[in-house]
């Protein structure tokens, strides 16, 4: 999306950006900064994943759809968009194709990455595990502080499923979204 952005054109649209898992079969949507959208699964799902690879396949997506929600103001700023910082936020002193950008970079992700695990170490231990569960009883998300640790279908599955399957999932994962923003 980000790729095929034409210079001096209107950035594209970035309140949906999607990722695959790696099977491309399962797929999730997240808004510009990351928030999950929604989730689909390719006709192809049951034989690339099956119903016990199924609740991994769609967590994984969700993580690369993330991923590039993160990667997309990076690559909009390499192809020449000027992106307004946020409020209170000085603009970057380098700018892409200036020497030193890339290790710049590199180092504002490194320090980013050191503050996460930081916090993360030190809320780990204060933070509940909460589990949520769909309504249909077919998927099952396990979260602590925010970040989804783990999910599962929790019930047989058969091949006409996939509706029944994708909204539950969808609820568990809006339900942990509503969450993540009250804390």
């Amino acid at each position: 999306m980000v790729i095929r952005a034409r210079a001096g054109g209107p950035p594209p649209r970035l309140d949906r950006i999607a990722g695959p898992d790696r099977t491309g079969t399962a797929f999730a949507v997240v808004d510009a900064v990351g928030r999950f959208v929604d989730l689909s699964l390719h006709p192809g799902w049951w034989a690339a994943l099956g119903p016990a690879r199924v609740a991994a396949g769609l967590l994984e997506a969700l993580a690369t759809a993330r991923l590039k929600a993160a990667l997309v103001p990076m690559i909009l700023r390499r192809h020449g968009y000027q992106l307004l910082p946020r409020e209170g936020e000085a603009p970057p002193a380098l700018r892409p194709g200036d020497d030193g950008f890339l290790d710049a970079a590199r180092g504002r992700i490194a320090e980013a990455y050191r503050l996460i695990d930081d916090a993360d170490k030190r809320l780990r231990g204060r933070q509940a595990v909460r589990v949520v569960a769909g309504p249909r009883g077919l998927f099952r998300a396990q979260a602590r502080g925010g970040r989804i640790e783990r999910a599962e279908v929790t019930a047989v599955l058969v091949p006409g499923d996939t509706d029944r399957l994708l909204a539950d999932a969808r609820h568990v994962l809006a339900q942990l979204a509503r969450c993540r923003k009250e804390i």
